[in-house]
């Protein structure tokens, strides 16, 4: 529940602060949004399977080359536990970036590092008492991680990206695991 109120608290303070016109430092010379659709790997401890996202999101650029960003995203993915009968898996998460863009402001390839959370749906077999057979039941997973990415935005809007993310999940039943996400992204800006 921490984990919810402090990603809650810093997403209200980045909101706060992008739309704060009376910062001056902090007001973006280029706000860009931007939508895509990403597909790469999903890692549970050693057990890789594919990760398929969709995002929405926007960066503020400044012409000094700086520029940070959010993005927020649905995934689905394959549980690696093969003793349960349903094995689909839904993330939900959200990226934070800051990093320096080496072309026009808001064009041209950038290089960014990540704050990533992730919050994961899935099932899990579990032994019941009165029964004593095992069922499939519903589990949640919290992590939050670092991690990269890079970024392409072409002059037509179309935007190419790549990022890795690592990070420890805290699910409600059950022991911690590593969770890490390799994604490659094709999307359009506006």
């Amino acid at each position: 529940m921490n984990k919810i109120i402090i990603s809650i608290a810093t997403i209200s303070i980045l909101a706060t602060a992008s739309n704060a016109s009376w910062i001056g430092a902090l007001k973006a010379d280029k706000k860009v949004g931007n939508v895509k659709l990403s597909v790469g790997q999903a890692s549970f401890e050693d057990i890789s399977s594919n990760l398929y996202t969709l995002e929405i999101g926007g960066n503020y650029y400044y012409d000094n080359g700086i520029f940070w960003g959010a993005q927020f995203g649905f995934g689905y993915t394959e549980n690696p536990d093969e003793s349960v009968s349903t094995t689909e898996m839904g993330e939900i998460n959200g990226q934070f970036k800051l990093g320096y863009s080496f072309g026009k402001t808001g064009k041209g390839l950038g290089l960014y590092g990540l704050y990533d959370m992730s919050y994961l749906m899935y099932n899990y077999n579990n032994l019941n008492r009165m029964t004593g057979e095992f069922e499939d039941e519903i589990n949640f997973a919290t992590g939050m991680g670092f991690g990269g990415g890079a970024e392409y935005i072409f002059d037509s809007g179309w935007i190419v990206t790549a990022s890795y993310s690592t990070m420890t999940m805290s699910p409600d039943i059950g022991s911690e695991y590593d969770y890490s996400k390799a994604l490659v992204a094709v999307g359009y800006t506006w």
